[in-house]
């Protein structure tokens, strides 16, 4: 079974670079679709190899476990690999843009996993037998420390956006230290406070007053 299991893989990538080659190279798109389409044919085949390696008898192994690991991980990392690929060649073999966030990647990884665990009880139940499938049951409690250590990376990229997020509002001025406000500005004198411009009589106040003074 793992020779099985690295021939896929090797198969996998050969006929990744042949649809490549022969869409950038020969100019032949369509024919290129066609071969990139080959590539689910291989996790059948390995799906197909397993199932009537079970069926025969054999006691399962970690190997049958991996298998199933392999073809959860070809459904739903396959296609974006080989997307990655076509816009790697595209730009020139220059590294495309990344398009995912931490957490659209872990739960990717999370539902992998979740695929494998359904493959490998589908085996068991079909087997039924628990004398030759307990190594599937380790293999998916094994499993398990693949989506919860890569949880690290989305935890901690949340962490770091709180940490390194600005507080609202305008920083003070220079000149003021932390926890000190400017004063409001005014826009007019205070009702408690008298006017400091001095007061100006009308005209008529004084033409009377100059000619008292006369």
């Amino acid at each position: 079974m793992l020779w099985l299991i690295i021939a896929a893989e090797a198969g996998f990538w050969i006929l990744l670079a042949t649809g490549l080659s022969v869409r950038y190279g020969l100019r032949l798109r369509r024919t290129s679709w066609a071969i990139l389409a080959l590539t689910p044919v291989l996790d059948l085949v390995l799906l197909v190899a397993a199932v009537i390696d079970m069926r025969s008898g054999a006691v399962a192994t970690w190997q049958h476990g991996l298998a199933g690991a392999y073809i959860a991980y070809s459904i739903v990392f396959g296609h974006r690999t080989i997307k990655w690929a076509d816009e790697w060649v595209a730009r020139g073999f220059k590294k495309p843009p990344k398009t995912l966030g931490e957490w659209a990647v872990w739960f990717r990884i999370a539902g992998a996993y979740t695929i494998m665990c359904l493959l490998l009880f589908g085996a068991i139940v079909m087997v039924d037998d628990p004398s030759r499938t307990s190594a599937l049951v380790g293999f998916m409690l094994n499993g398990l420390k693949v989506p919860v250590i890569a949880l690290i990376w989305p935890v901690t990229d949340s962490l770091g956006r709180q940490f390194r997020r600005k507080p609202h509002g305008d920083p003070p001025p220079a000149h003021m230290g932390p926890g000190m406000h400017a004063p409001p500005e005014r826009s007019g004198t205070s009702p408690h406070q008298p006017d400091p411009r001095p007061s100006r009589r009308p005209d008529a106040d004084r033409a009377v007053d100059g000619q008292r003074d006369r």
